[in-house]
């Protein structure tokens, strides 16, 4: 990303992909994770889209990537995902993969990783990440994969039909699930049931009251 960012801002145009072999550090929305990235077992990305180029608002942007990167997956591989809002990508209810936005003036960022060669992951991680390899049984390359991604991201950017498929995949959809308020150190739970048109998440309380949360984490059932 940071490679992406001062090609930006030499003026590359909107499609500009910076892909990465392996990672040395990462970041993301949440302080103090880590990123396992050994080389070429994850397709590492970031592409730069200038705003003017975008068809919809900001804040949709992290949305639509995820779609895009779903999307790619499932056209590659044929393997069902689901998509946790905000950003991660899910295959058999595990993470299999992620993805972080930034804006930068008048330019944004869309980083993904998508766990592709992965037979195995360290113990504290097992129960809760995925890779394409475990969900087929047989190698799929990163770069293979990678120009589905760039194909579904550009019709995406541009095009309204990113939000059924959303709806239609929305990780915990219908289940009771908790959502930490991101920097409150507060959580909510409730039942998921939509994605608004802003974006952001509605759960419904026991007593069927609509909540709306804009930024959060969804991390277990209650």
């Amino acid at each position: 990303m940071d490679d992406a960012l001062a090609l930006a801002r030499e003026g590359c145009p909107t499609g500009t992909v910076v892909v990465a072999g392996f990672q040395e550090r990462g970041r993301g929305r949440v302080p103090g994770r880590t990123w396992l990235s050994p080389l070429w077992e994850s397709l590492l990305a970031t592409v730069v889209i200038r705003l003017r180029d975008m068809g919809g608002a900001l804040h949709e942007l992290p949305l639509r990537a995820g779609v895009a990167v779903a999307r790619a997956v499932e056209d590659h591989t044929g393997v069902v995902v689901e998509i946790k809002w905000p950003n991660d990508v899910m295959g058999d209810g595990r993470k299999l993969a992620g993805l972080l936005c930034e804006a930068h003036g008048d330019v944004a960022l869309v980083g993904f990783g998508v766990n592709c060669r992965q037979r195995s992951f360290p113990q504290e991680i097992a129960a809760t990440a995925c890779s394409l390899w475990q969900l087929t049984g047989h190698d799929v390359d990163p770069l293979a994969l990678l120009p589905f991604v760039l194909a579904r991201l550009k019709e995406s950017l541009v095009g309204a039909q990113w939000r059924g498929f959303l709806r239609d995949r929305l990780y915990g959809k219908g289940r009771v699930m908790r959502v930490d308020l991101l920097g409150s150190g507060r959580s909510v739970s409730g039942v998921i049931h939509d994605v608004d048109e802003q974006g952001r998440l509605i759960l419904l309380d026991a007593e069927g009251t609509r909540i709306v949360i804009a930024h959060g984490e969804i991390s277990a059932g209650q």
